[in-house]
């Protein structure tokens, strides 16, 4: 899957205008988010490993979401500047 962050953001600078604050995209995950691989990150908050893709949510002010499986609708793990990519998940 691959996805262009460029565009995204094209897009909702013309969705939203002015108000459009993409302050919240810590640029780490943004080649996780156009590959669309697999990825372990150490979640600050969590204080544990958790593995899925990097995926977005659409309002405003967006924010990364790891996303555990590839049935995942929404995440509650959203993704900031002290969460960690620890390595890449081996595909079977």
């Amino acid at each position: 899957m691959k996805r262009d962050f460029s565009d995204f953001l094209k897009r909702k600078k013309q969705e939203y205008g002015s108000k459009f604050d993409p302050s919240d995209l810590v640029k780490d995950f943004i080649p996780y988010y156009e590959n669309g691989k697999r990825i372990k990150v150490d979640m600050y908050i969590e204080g544990k490993v958790v593995s899925g893709t990097v995926g977005v949510t659409m309002g405003w002010k967006p924010a990364f979401l790891l996303m555990r499986t590839s049935r995942s609708v929404g995440s509650t793990y959203i993704l900031t500047k002290k969460d960690k990519i620890v390595g890449e998940v081996k595909s079977r």
